[in-house]
């Protein structure tokens, strides 16, 4: 399901024409308006995530299916059971996740197996994204002692195609009771706030992500720190503009229907600390792994609570993906975050500026954990960026007239700046709002921000970065 693409908004219109016959015919039937409204949203988001990826189909339905009836026949056992049930239950929905995505890791890293049926699996899309929704269900269903719904709002629930490949992941408070009322109204006010956030989405994909990604560097720096760094902090505004712009989107269809989704981003690159940074980046993920493993371990109420962060940002390094530089990335969040709160206990603050500095420099230089998948490579550049020797004058130079052969063929001079610009208009919507988009959404910035798709769009194809997660 790739936002950015013509088909997918093609693929709409023959729905939104079954749409308007259905209310048409059924407009004196409330409660058979509604059923049909219910069916038609499972039937295209089924159909979609087909059109997306046909094994992504198969396993979502075999995991959804078996937690439906696993924790349906769960409810009528006792507390201590229903513990037993879930501790077999999570690893089972668990299974296609771990063969896609981590059997040739752990073969090969782990067990010094070569599995080479496992080298060239592609991972069905969105994945990690619906199990570990599917996963949170079962845990808020099973330990809360909450009633079963009925299959067709569990299925809308679970494959609501807005973000069932690339989030948010969405808990059953949230989600499920707007779903169990949904009534497709696509109604003037659903769709004056919901398009706006689908061109601000649109925005932050086409003119600005996927201009930064061609302007990337692909390979190893050849001891040229300048150029690392520079492929660094591209990469840090492409990963935010290009995710965060599919979370606006989502979050804008959504609304144009009718449903409020979580909002998975809140300006993360305006955060004056780490802590506040992943409290904006990525919310659905962080609150997941708050609320069902932090939180299980203890949380900050026991003496090893460092253990426990830095615990919870190996596991969330290890689902962003089956690599040694993905585990490391996440080792070096968690131990930015226990640093941040010995230094907040000791009563010790850093003037807001710099805190914004620090906290957006140290993030430049850890999301080069993300993107380098090859550990040798890795290394190498990592010890070019800590030799002074890599940031000579002609190394310099050298960079500034690749750049210049890059800049003078691409639209990457007026990325960059606006890149810049959007950053600085969300941190001002935030003191000014209290919300980060709200300067972006305006009518005169919807304006804007159409011509300059027009004018910027790349026609290089380029997936959104989390379809691959």
């Amino acid at each position: 399901m790739d936002f950015s693409t013509a088909s997918f908004w093609c693929s709409l219109l023959p729905a939104i024409l079954v749409l308007a016959a259905g209310d048409y015919l059924l407009r004196h039937r409330p409660e058979a308006k509604q059923l049909f409204h219910k069916w038609l949203m499972l039937l295209l988001s089924l159909v979609l995530l087909g059109i997306a990826n046909e094994t992504t189909l198969v396993i979502f339905l075999s995991v959804t299916i078996s937690a439906y009836f696993l924790c349906r026949w769960g409810g009528s056992l006792g507390m201590t059971a229903r513990r037993w049930l879930l501790g077999g239950l999570i690893p089972l929905l668990l299974l296609p996740l771990i063969y896609y995505k981590y059997g040739y890791f752990f073969g090969s890293a782990i067990l010094q197996q070569q599995w080479d049926t496992l080298r060239d699996l592609i991972i069905p899309i969105g994945i990690s994204f619906y199990t570990f929704q599917v996963i949170g269900f079962c845990i808020d269903t099973l330990m809360r002692n909450e009633p079963m719904p009925k299959w067709l709002d569990y299925m809308n629930f679970c494959a609501f195609f807005p973000q069932i490949v690339a989030g948010p992941i969405e808990r059953r408070a949230d989600l499920l009771p707007q779903v169990e009322k949904m009534e497709l109204a696509c109604t003037r006010s659903n769709l004056e706030q919901g398009i706006p956030y689908i061109i601000l989405g649109l925005f932050f994909k086409l003119a600005l992500a996927d201009n930064l990604a061609y302007a990337m560097w692909d390979g190893y720096c050849w001891g040229n720190a300048w150029m690392v760094w520079i492929n660094n902090l591209l990469f840090t505004f492409r990963i935010y503009f290009d995710f965060g712009g599919y979370g606006l989107t989502a979050y804008g269809l959504a609304r144009c229907m009718g449903i409020t989704l979580r909002m998975n981003f809140l300006s993360p690159y305006t955060a004056c600390n780490i802590k506040d940074f992943w409290r904006r980046w990525h919310t659905s993920l962080t609150q997941w792994f708050t609320d069902y493993i932090y939180f299980s371990l203890g949380g900050s109420r026991t003496k090893r609570w460092a253990l426990n962060m830095l615990f919870v940002f190996l596991i969330s390094g290890l689902w962003h993906g089956a690599g040694w530089n993905f585990i490391i990335w996440g080792g070096l969040a968690g131990v930015a975050l226990i640093v941040h709160r010995v230094f907040h206990n000791a009563g010790l603050r850093l003037w807001a500026p710099l805190g914004w500095l620090m906290t957006f420099g140290y993030m430049v230089f850890v999301w080069m954990f993300f993107y380098i998948s090859d550990t040798a490579l890795l290394w190498k550049q990592l010890e070019c960026i800590f030799s002074a020797e890599c940031y000579s004058i002609r190394e310099l130079m050298a960079t500034l007239g690749w750049q210049y052969r890059v800049l003078e063929h691409s639209h990457i001079p007026a990325t960059l700046v606006l890149s810049t610009v959007c950053i600085a208009i969300e941190a001002v919507s935030w003191r000014k709002n209290g919300t980060p988009y709200g300067l972006l959404l305006s009518p005169t910035s919807c304006g804007i921000m159409v011509a300059l798709m027009i004018l910027l769009h790349n026609p290089t194809p380029n997936q959104f970065i989390y379809f691959a997660f």
